[in-house]
């Protein structure tokens, strides 16, 4: 009997590959189309959440604000999953009543432009003054702790929480060194200073405005920038700081707290001063 020929097999790819390969085709486009339409206005969902007082979710893009409890704050936060989805479940009328979740009602676009740029700068500020406070009290009971309390003034705004050292304590008439007798004293700065590492922290040499005669600055504000260096040489020998994250300054006799025309006043213008931003104001 004579062997039966077989068939060559036939050129290209199986037929189940390419059926295959459109299924791949149509769930990429879908998952494209799905992604599209989920895509939001991410200055109207600022708004959204502004409005909002017992929420807790965030906004878009790093390094934009935040809502958490009612308080609004700053960093990288991730988008909270099917915010569309929660934001139907919580929206509101314009006149603050619950809207009608059951037909899927959305926040109007009334409601949004009642959130003015005013009031989320308020509420920004509002969140940047309570950090501060909080600092405050940390730095206050350090120095207590620390028995400096005397020999610092501390002060707070909704930026930063600032640490007033008198110049005479730290250096001699005219000079920019610091004194030898003052290191134990800035080894306890350094050491409140080191919790804040990941905040902006500024150092800042002020004088009186007695013009200086003869010596190695030619002004008062070469002086209070000289000042203001040596104490940042000095605070980060002793404590391990982020460079980046600290600056320094000299204003001269451009920044007064006191009048020049006492002995008093001209004694505390003589100044070191150092503030520590807040994490809202750091970023």
């Amino acid at each position: 009997m004579a062997k039966r020929k077989e068939k060559p097999p036939e050129e290209g790819s199986p037929a189940w590959m390419a059926t295959f390969s459109d299924l791949m085709n149509l769930l990429l486009c879908f998952f494209v189309l799905l992604f599209a339409s989920s895509t939001m206005d991410a200055g109207k969902i600022q708004k959204i959440a502004a409005s909002f007082d017992n929420m807790s979710f965030s906004i878009l893009n790093n390094g934009a604000m935040s809502l958490v409890n009612g308080d609004m704050m700053s960093g990288g936060v991730t988008q909270l999953p099917d915010t569309q989805t929660y934001l139907q479940q919580e929206g509101r009328t314009a006149e603050g009543k619950e809207g009608n979740t059951g037909g899927g009602a959305t926040m109007t676009d009334a409601k949004l432009d009642q959130v003015s740029d005013a009031e989320i700068k308020a509420e920004f500020d509002e969140r940047g003054e309570k950090e501060s406070e909080e600092m405050y009290d940390e730095v206050v009971s350090m120095t207590e702790s620390f028995n400096i309390e005397s020999l610092v003034t501390i002060d707070y705004t909704k930026q930063y929480v600032e640490l007033e050292l008198n110049g005479s304590i730290l250096f001699e008439s005219g000079s920019s060194e610091v004194k030898n007798d003052s290191k134990m004293f800035l080894q306890k700065i350094a050491s409140i200073l080191t919790k804040y590492k990941y905040n902006i922290i500024e150092i800042e040499g002020h004088t009186d405005n007695v013009p200086i005669s003869g010596g190695r600055f030619e002004d008062n504000r070469a002086l209070s920038m000289a000042r203001a260096k040596s104490v940042y040489d000095y605070v980060i020998t002793q404590e391990n700081f982020i460079d980046e994250n600290m600056k320094i300054a000299g204003y001269g006799e451009s920044r007064p707290v006191a009048s020049n025309a006492t002995p008093e006043g001209r004694a505390r213008n003589r100044r070191v001063s150092i503030k520590i931003y807040n994490e809202q104001n750091s970023n």
